[in-house]
């Protein structure tokens, strides 16, 4: 019980840079965990559609910048967090389901493949969560998961370009 107690306390209090990059590492550590067995275990991607930059000749243009470092992190913050957190006051359910309920709509709109909507389950779960943290303080929670998102957009770009360019 007091990890969960002291781990509310650092998100509550962390200041915009602190939860960004706590943010940060606990998307991509629990991105590593997710794609490990599949690397182990050599297992398939399945799929669904094509993801917006191609993994094989990765390109960057304006567009693909405003819509996933601006746009995708508003606008999913409004739909995936803001407003099902209202539908937690409206409703009464409590912090699990809304987390689980946030993660299944935000994994069902990144739908490139099956791996990366698990990725982005856990991403959004993350992302859920801590909005709920943040808004217990009142510490801009909107605008710190915004922040955290595009900054995880950023940073998934940057490894694209780097790790298929070189």
């Amino acid at each position: 019980m007091y990890n969960i107690h002291h781990l509310k306390e650092i998100i509550g209090k962390a200041n915009m840079i602190q939860f960004c990059l706590i943010v940060l590492v606990a998307v991509n550590l629990t991105k590593a965990i997710v794609y490990l067995p599949f690397k182990m275990f050599q297992l398939e991607d399945i799929q669904f559609r094509e993801e917006l930059i191609n993994p094989k000749q990765p390109t960057l243009t304006v567009t693909i910048l405003i819509s996933a470092l601006i746009l995708a992190p508003i606008v999913e913050t409004a739909l995936f967090q803001t407003f099902i957190y209202q539908f937690k006051r409206w409703l009464h359910f409590n912090n699990t389901t809304i987390v689980l309920i946030s993660a299944v709509c935000f994994c069902m709109i990144h739908n490139f493949s099956l791996l990366y909507m698990i990725c982005t389950f856990f991403g959004g779960s993350i992302f859920m969560y801590v909005y709920i943290l943040r808004s217990e303080d009142n510490k801009k929670t909107y605008w710190s998961v915004a922040l955290a998102h595009s900054i995880l957009n950023a940073f998934a770009l940057f490894m694209v370009l780097i790790f298929n360019t070189l």
